[in-house]
């Protein structure tokens, strides 16, 4: 199927006319290039400004023809519902990262005391005049 697009100023007047009555948590289709249909997380003025400022000019009128309200009353509960999954997942991941990099930090403190202490008389003894801060050998002025 070939879409026979108009200007971008046209597209972007029959998408903000198409959506004139969207309101935050409607779903709309094509909101984003990846995603079929996702819920209105800001107004659509704030959309349509944004993709005829900062996409690519080659992409503006397509993405302003199909960004348009879904009107299918069962996709917003299940885009609100995978949304919380989504959610809960990322939540879960969060976590269990904080849990993985406390451990990592709590075994690997005592291994770095160590070896500062194994390494820092040496250090002294072979590179008397050497500007080590611990961190670098730039000094910051």
């Amino acid at each position: 199927m070939t879409l026979h697009l108009k200007s971008i100023d046209e597209e972007a007047a029959a998408c903000a006319a198409a959506c004139a009555g969207a309101q935050i948590g409607d779903p709309i289709w094509h909101l984003h290039h990846q995603v079929l249909a996702e819920l209105l997380t800001e107004l659509i003025a704030n959309r349509i400004a944004y993709i005829r400022a900062e996409k690519p000019e080659a992409e503006r009128a397509l993405r302003l023809r199909l960004m348009r309200p879904v009107y299918d009353a069962a996709v917003a509960p299940a885009r609100a519902a995978y949304d919380a999954v989504t959610a809960q997942a990322q939540a879960a991941y969060d976590a269990s990262f904080a849990s993985a990099r406390a451990a990592y930090g709590a075994s690997f403190a005592p291994a770095q005391a160590a070896y500062d202490a194994a390494v820092a008389p040496a250090h002294l003894a072979e590179c008397p005049d050497c500007p080590w801060d611990g961190q670098s050998i730039l000094r910051s002025n």
